[in-house]
């Protein structure tokens, strides 16, 4: 089981900068900033992600091209305003009106890449967060809490999402992460298929670590 998962002896590093930049994203996820709210200042982001203000500039003009995020002289870095932030709303808007089950084949069909990209790319850090985040899972669907086990299952999906390095795919299942912990309104129902959902996944992680090349 993924208990067993321990990082290889030489795992393929990611390029400082891609992790920085999914670190920053996900900073504004689970922080909820909304347009024109203001992030931490240099110092204090470039302290609270443990990297140089040289790798944090450079992350931040990345988000800036890609419309995540602008910079104001003298002033900061904010959300943006642009129309990137225009289209996540329009696809929330889609995904409102598309059936539960369509996309869970399409999150299933980002998970078995993910399964497949993650082993390869994952740092211990990212291992230790997803053996936390499953541990609260199984504790939590022990005790009955079901707020609490979908959003530690919530978490256990998004941190194998950032340990691919892939920003598009963390986006992309952000997005559909966010749909469908408000799509069931039967909690038991719901508790049961993410169990099963979490084993699902949990097997394919399996099946990438013993067989990497395939």
């Amino acid at each position: 089981m993924l208990e067993d998962w321990r990082p290889a002896a030489m795992p393929v590093r990611r390029p400082l900068v891609d992790q920085v930049i999914a670190s920053l994203n996900q900073l504004v996820e689970d922080e909820d900033l909304h347009s024109g709210d203001k992030l931490p200042s240099e110092a204090q982001l470039a302290a609270r992600l443990g990297v140089g203000r040289s790798t944090l500039r450079e992350a931040i003009r990345v988000l800036s091209h890609s419309g995540r995020l602008e910079t104001r002289q003298g002033s900061g870095t904010y959300v943006s305003s642009s129309a990137s932030r225009e289209s996540v709303a329009s696809l929330d808007e889609r995904l409102a009106n598309a059936h539960v089950v369509e996309v869970f084949e399409v999150r299933r069909a980002l998970e078995v890449l993910i399964a497949q990209t993650a082993p390869t790319r994952r740092s211990g850090d990212h291992v230790a967060r997803m053996r936390e985040a499953l541990r609260q899972c199984r504790e939590h669907a022990s005790t009955g809490d079901v707020a609490a086990f979908v959003a530690a299952d919530s978490r256990f999906h998004q941190v194998a999402a950032e340990a691919t390095g892939n920003v598009v795919l963390v986006e992309l299942y952000a997005v559909l992460r966010r749909y469908l912990e408000n799509a069931d309104s039967d909690p038991a129902a719901a508790v049961a298929a993410t169990r099963q959902h979490l084993d699902d996944t949990v097997s394919l992680f399996e099946a990438a670590r013993r067989h990497p090349g395939d």
